[in-house]
C-alpha cells in the first residue's frame, strides 16, 4: 500500500513538471528569393525570437549546432547557423531548446546555398504576465505589425505598473521613438525624390524591425528608382562626353559621384580625372606643335605635351624634298641632294617655368643612287670626285670620260639595265638620340634641339654626319 501511495505522487509530480513547460510556437519566414553566400556547397538557417528567451541549439547530423553570428534586431536575438550539405546529411533534425519550454524540432533537408529563416514566440506570453510584461508584450506586438504610435503608448502605460523594468521599458520606448521619427524623415525624403537618403532611413526602420513590410517595400523602390535615375543621369554624361562637350558632362559625372551611384561610380571618376586633365592642360597650354628645320631637312613637323606637373611627350618628324622625288623615282646619281627622314620621340619635363627639357631616340634614314665601286661611299654624290666612286663598268659608262655623264650614257648592254644601275639605290641609317630646350610662354613655342649621329655601318658617318641643330618655332595651346 506504501509503494502505491509513493508511486502515485511520483507519477503526480512529474505530471506536473510536464505540464510546466511552455510549448514554443514556430513559424517558417522564408521568402523564395533568399539564397545564402557561401564559397563552399555551404545552408543556412536563421532563427528569430524575442531577447527575454534564449536559444541553444543541437543537430543529429553534427558535431556541433552554434551559431556563426548573434546579433540583437529590435527586441529579437537573431541567430545565424550554417550547415554543411549533401547526401551524407539527409535526414537532419535541429532541436531548439528554450529554458522552461519543451524543445523543439526542425527537420532540415538542405540543399546548397539555401537560406531558412524561422520565428519562435512563446503564444502564452500575455496570459497571467502581470502588468509590465502584458503591455511590453502587447508593444513588442504592435511593433511587429507596424503600429508604432500604438506600441510607444503601450510603454508609457508599462511605466505606471509596479512590477516595471524601468531600463528596459525605457529602451524599449527609444527604439519605438527612433522608428516613428526615421520612419516619418524616409516618407519626407521619398516625397522630395532623394531616394538616396530615403532609402538609407527605410534601411534604418527595417534594421531596428525586420517586420515592417511597408518600409521593405519602400526601401525596394528606392534603390530600383535609384538605379534608374543614376543610369539616366550617367548616360547623358556619355552622350556629352562623347560629343566633347566636356562643361556639361564634367557636371553630370560630379552628380554621378556624389550620388554614390556604385554601378557607374569606377567609370565616372575615370571620366572626370580625364576631363580635369584636359582642361588643366588647356588652360596651361600644354599642347605645343611647331614647325622645325635642320640641315638638309627643311620640312619638319613637331607636336608635344609640355605639363607643368608631370612628364610629357612628343614626337617629330623631319625630311626633305628629295623624299618625295624618291617617291616617283625621279631622282639618280648626280643630284646635288639626298633624299633624308628623321624621326625621333620621347619626354619631355619642365626645369622652371617657362623652360622645358626634351630627350629621346631617334632615327635617320638617307637614300643615295648609282652602282658604287667595293668600299666606295659617296660624299656630295655631284661632279667629277664623286664620278671616280663609281663601278662603271656596271653603270655602262665610258671609262675614258673625264667629266659626268649629262644624260643616261648608252653602250653595248640594253639602255634598261644601264638606267636601272644609274638610279640603283642605296640606304644608309643611323641612331639619332636628340636632347634640347624648348621655351613656352603663353600662345608661343620655341625650340632648339640638337641631334647626334651614330652611323650604323662606320664607313658612311662622315656621309650621314656627326650631329644636326634644329630649330623650331610654333604656338602652345
Amino acid at each position: 500500500m506504501c509503494k502505491k501511495t509513493i508511486l502515485s505522487v511520483c507519477l503526480f509530480l512529474l505530471g506536473n513538471m510536464a505540464f510546466a513547460q511552455g510549448v514554443l510556437q514556430v513559424t517558417d519566414i522564408s521568402q523564395p528569393n533568399d539564397v545564402y553566400s557561401s564559397a563552399e556547397d555551404e545552408a543556412a538557417v536563421i532563427i528569430r525570437c524575442h531577447e527575454s528567451i534564449p536559444l541553444k541549439f543541437s543537430s543529429t547530423m553534427d558535431k556541433s549546432a552554434d551559431p556563426f553570428q548573434t546579433e540583437l534586431q529590435g527586441a529579437d536575438s537573431v541567430y545565424y547557423i550554417a550547415f554543411p550539405t549533401g547526401n551524407r546529411y539527409r535526414g537532419r533534425e535541429l532541436t531548439i531548446i528554450a529554458r522552461g519550454f519543451s524543445p523543439v524540432v526542425l527537420n532540415l533537408d538542405l540543399q546548397p546555398k539555401q537560406l531558412l529563416s524561422f520565428q519562435i514566440i512563446d503564444p502564452n506570453a500575455t496570459v497571467d504576465a502581470g502588468c509590465y510584461r502584458g503591455h511590453r508584450n502587447k508593444g513588442m506586438e504592435e511593433i511587429k505589425n507596424s503600429n508604432y504610435e500604438e506600441a510607444r503608448n503601450q510603454f508609457i502605460v508599462a511605466r505606471e505598473c509596479s512590477d516595471c523594468d524601468a531600463e528596459e521599458n525605457e529602451k524599449n520606448i527609444a527604439t519605438t521613438d527612433s522608428l516613428i521619427l526615421f520612419r516619418a524623415q524616409a516618407e519626407e525624403a521619398f516625397k522630395l525624390l532623394d531616394y538616396v537618403q530615403a532609402g538609407k532611413l527605410y534601411s534604418k526602420v527595417i534594421a531596428l524591425n525586420p517586420y515592417d513590410t511597408y518600409a521593405t517595400n519602400r526601401n525596394t523602390i528606392c534603390v530600383q528608382n535609384f538605379a534608374q535615375e543614376c543610369g539616366a543621369i550617367f548616360s547623358k554624361a556619355e552622350f556629352y562626353y562623347t560629343e566633347r562637350d566636356y562643361d556639361r558632362a564634367k557636371a553630370l559625372y560630379e552628380q554621378v559621384i556624389a550620388k554614390e551611384c556604385t554601378s557607374n561610380l569606377a567609370i565616372a571618376t575615370e571620366r572626370l580625372n580625364a576631363i580635369n586633365t584636359q582642361q588643366r592642360a588647356r588652360r596651361d597650354h600644354s599642347h605645343v606643335i611647331s614647325y622645325e628645320w635642320r640641315k638638309d631637312v627643311p620640312i619638319g613637323i613637331h607636336t608635344g605635351s609640355y605639363n607643368m606637373h608631370k612628364v610629357g611627350g612628343f614626337f617629330q618628324l623631319d625630311l626633305n624634298p628629295e623624299v618625295f622625288n624618291a617617291i616617283r623615282k625621279d631622282c639618280q646619281y648626280g643630284d646635288k641632294k639626298f633624299p633624308e627622314m628623321n624621326i625621333a620621340f620621347g619626354w619631355t619635363i619642365k626645369i622652371a617655368n617657362p623652360v622645358w627639357i626634351h630627350f629621346g631616340p631617334g632615327f635617320t634614314g638617307k637614300m643615295y643612287y648609282g652602282e658604287y665601286a667595293k668600299d666606295k661611299y659617296p660624299t656630295d654624290g655631284y661632279g667629277d670626285e664623286g664620278l671616280q666612286l663609281l663601278d662603271l663598268d656596271k653603270m655602262g659608262v665610258d671609262k675614258t670620260a673625264t667629266t659626268m655623264p649629262k644624260d643616261i650614257p648608252t653602250g653595248t648592254t640594253k639602255d634598261d639595265d644601264i638606267e636601272d644601275a644609274w638610279k640603283h639605290t642605296n640606304f644608309a641609317f643611323a641612331v639619332s638620340p636628340v636632347v634640347g630646350l624648348t621655351v613656352k610662354y603663353s600662345y608661343f613655342a620655341f625650340r632648339l634641339t640638337y641631334q647626334y649621329r651614330w652611323s650604323i655601318q662606320s664607313k658612311l658617318k662622315d656621309f650621314m654626319g656627326p650631329s644636326r641643330l634644329s630649330i623650331g618655332v610654333g604656338v602652345a595651346f
